[in-house]
């Protein structure tokens, strides 16, 4: 695998916002996720579920609701009283109109999505009609006292049902009057406390099915106001609930982080006669599940420790497979820290600051696996806060760590980095050329004399750097094909001869950087059926590694411009299904100078050395951890060679990168080091303490 002077980071202060909300798509294919922060994110769940879009928050625009409608248009609601429409293509909030009742609690989408309803604090709901290029009030329905907490649509369309404080109530949509308003607590003997309605779904049977603050799943008969069934799930909230699409099958979230399915099932076997049973606990969370979702074929919840889990329904797998795999998401499928390799300076990006860090060095050496003592500790050199409530999309530092870059919505900002003796000053480059805000991504040419910004629609800039601090614009790459979609990834040459850019459509443009004379498209790798999430040009061969979400890796010669040998022998051989069965993609590739064979690359769980030169493994072979491996005989080590070298000493694994040829840098984020910042959780009385 080869031997390195690691610098194992924990000082990244990285705390993940929780998640508020979830939306899914109608047709099944895409998940939208909303944080705390008002981060937004969409989730792919044919491309194995790559985060494929991220809209970053605002502080002043919280998103309680999302929903989809009129097919692949998104829409969020808050507490700013603005109901937004995102553009998922430009990856911003593209436009707001004011809700008119104060601030939106709830918002759901009617079964065509051509509507969509909003419950205010104010107690009114309101419909507004989903137009082309934006949304239209329509009219209002009856206003009672309290705020609308939760809304859903009957799926005729013909019935809403909204839950307040202490009751919920029935509106008719066509005369936009209450035709049923039932108190929760009535059936309750003094109860002294009021009860959240926190979360409400309106059956097609004319069931209402309720979520509330004494931990109770209810199903209501609204026609005649008569409570059905009573589910105490929890002796705290329950503050979420999803119902499938058969209406089988309902997903629970409570305040104890504990999440509950309840089916329909025959009382009798075979039998006609069928009732609400809970049927499954489950405990992936240590905080509120505020957001499920219940697709197809798996139990979907979110909660305020950060984390996305994703349970499949065994009933609904077929056989045994990758589909049949938990998955937990906590941290972004990007990076969030920059690398200035020459300087030995790490760049830590926050939703409204950035932090400057030198790495702490040794003069000891010692064994593989021992840890060596310090002579220099790291350094905290400079925190540079980002002015207004809009949220960081992207940062960079230069290699040569005198220049740190990074863009908001509106604002793309450039800064020039003094280093004398101890202290380190930061200047702004005046004048920066005014371009379509905002920046997605961020990369500096590996000599530190240009700088690529990946603009809206497509487009990338090329900016020169000039000394002692300024920037000049030299050049706008257009999209080769026309195409709209937000270029996200961008990896320039170490020679500055070429740069490969990834747009949303996941087309891989390649283009000649600014040293040579003609700026112009050279060439396209062909399309394939999952997101690009990783992609570096190989140092020596000029080769580009692209990595994709379904973990496939493939290598593409650009002055050739085909697939490699290697790449088309992978392709007709496939990788191994261990690897190919990851839920975390890769995330960064890098090279070993010292070893051009040699490809490095990781995600949130390994760090794998990738050598060209040894045969693949085939399924028979077992894809080793290197721990494993060294306690084998030698004459068994021999018989497991093969191309995949694996570490998975370092977890949660954020970033990597080589430093020289003997020196690495990797960056974790243990999931209990940011968890001892979250707000104390429920308590819970447990057996024996």
């Amino acid at each position: 695998m080869g031997e390195f002077e690691v610098h194992r980071v924990r000082f990244f202060g990285l705390v993940p916002a929780g998640v508020r909300c979830l939306a899914c798509h109608p047709r099944g294919s895409r998940l939208a996720l909303a944080r705390t922060d008002g981060a937004v994110e969409v989730y792919n769940f044919a491309a194995n579920y790559f985060q494929e879009k991220v809209i970053p928050g605002h502080e002043l625009r919280t998103v309680e609701s999302l929903c989809w409608a009129a097919g692949d248009r998104l829409f969020g609601a808050g507490l700013s009283g603005d109901i937004t429409e995102y553009d998922l293509s430009g990856l911003s909030a593209a436009r707001g109109v004011d809700g008119g009742g104060g601030p939106i609690w709830s918002m759901v989408a009617n079964s065509t999505g051509t509507q969509l309803a909003i419950g205010c604090e104010d107690g009114s709901v309101k419909i507004f009609q989903v137009v082309p290029g934006g949304i239209q009030f329509e009219r209002n329905l009856d206003r009672r006292k309290g705020r609308v907490l939760c809304l859903s649509w009957h799926p005729s369309d013909t019935h809403i049902v909204a839950g307040s404080i202490d009751f919920f109530r029935v509106i008719d949509v066509t005369s936009g009057q209450t035709v049923q308003r039932i108190m929760v607590n009535h059936h309750v003997e003094k109860a002294k406390r009021e009860c959240v309605v926190w979360a409400i779904s309106l059956l097609s049977s004319g069931t209402v099915v309720s979520a509330d603050s004494f931990g109770r799943v209810q199903f209501w008969d609204w026609e005649q106001g008569t409570l059905a069934e009573s589910h105490t799930v929890s002796t705290s909230a329950a503050l979420s609930l999803a119902v499938s699409e058969k209406e089988d099958s309902i997903i629970v979230g409570t305040s104890t982080g504990a999440t509950y399915q309840l089916q329909l099932l025959p009382v009798t076997l075979g039998g006609q006669e069928k009732r609400w049973v809970r049927t499954k606990p489950f405990q992936f969370h240590s905080h509120d599940v505020r957001a499920v979702a219940h697709s197809p074929t798996a139990l979907i919840s979110g909660g305020l420790d950060a984390q996305l889990v994703i349970r499949p329904l065994m009933e609904k797998i077929q056989k045994k497979s990758y589909d049949a795999a938990l998955r937990k998401f906590t941290f972004p499928h990007r990076r969030l820290v920059s690398c200035a390799r020459k300087a030995r300076l790490l760049l830590f990006q926050f939703s409204q600051y950035l932090e400057l860090w030198r790495l702490g060095s040794t003069e000891e050496t010692g064994k593989d696996g021992e840890v060596l003592p310090l002579c220099q500790m790291p350094e905290h050199l400079v925190q540079l806060k980002s002015k207004g409530p809009e949220h960081i999309y992207c940062s960079c530092v230069s290699p040569c760590g005198t220049w740190v870059g990074y863009s908001t919505a509106s604002r793309f900002h450039l800064y020039r980095v003094h280093c004398d003796g101890d202290g380190v000053s930061l200047r702004k480059v005046p004048k920066v050329p005014k371009l379509l805000p905002p920046a997605y991504q961020l990369q500096f040419s590996a000599d530190s004399d240009s700088l690529f910004v990946a603009s809206a629609r497509g487009s990338v800039h090329v900016f020169q750097l000039l000394e002692p601090g300024g920037c000049k614009h030299l050049h706008t790459l257009r999209p080769p094909s026309g195409c709209s979609e937000a270029v996200y990834l961008l990896a320039p040459s170490a020679d500055g001869h070429w740069l490969a850019a990834v747009s949303g459509d996941w087309v891989s443009a390649v283009v000649p950087s600014v040293h040579c004379p003609l700026l112009q498209h050279h060439c396209t790798v062909p399309t394939y059926n999952c997101a690009v999430s990783a992609l570096a040009i190989h140092p020596s061969t000029n080769n580009l590694v692209i990595a994709y979400s379904d973990q496939q890796l493939l290598e593409f010669s650009i002055p050739e411009k085909q697939y490699t040998s290697w790449s088309r022998a992978v392709q007709s051989r496939g990788l191994h299904r261990a690897w190919l069965e990851r839920d975390s993609p890769i995330t960064h590739i890098t090279f070993n100078p010292k070893n051009p064979s040699h490809i490095l690359l990781h995600d949130t769980y390994l760090l794998c050395v990738l050598d060209k030169s040894l045969p693949l493994p085939d399924d028979s072979t077992l894809l080793m951890n290197q721990s494993t491996l060294k306690q084998l005989p030698e004459t068994a080590r021999k018989r497991q060679l093969h191309a995949f070298k694996i570490c998975k000493k370092f977890q949660p694994l954020l970033f990597m990168d080589l430093l020289d040829e003997n020196c690495l840098v990797v960056v974790e984020r243990p999931i209990m080091d940011f968890k001892t910042q979250l707000p104390l959780p429920v308590q819970q009385k447990k057996f024996g303490t």
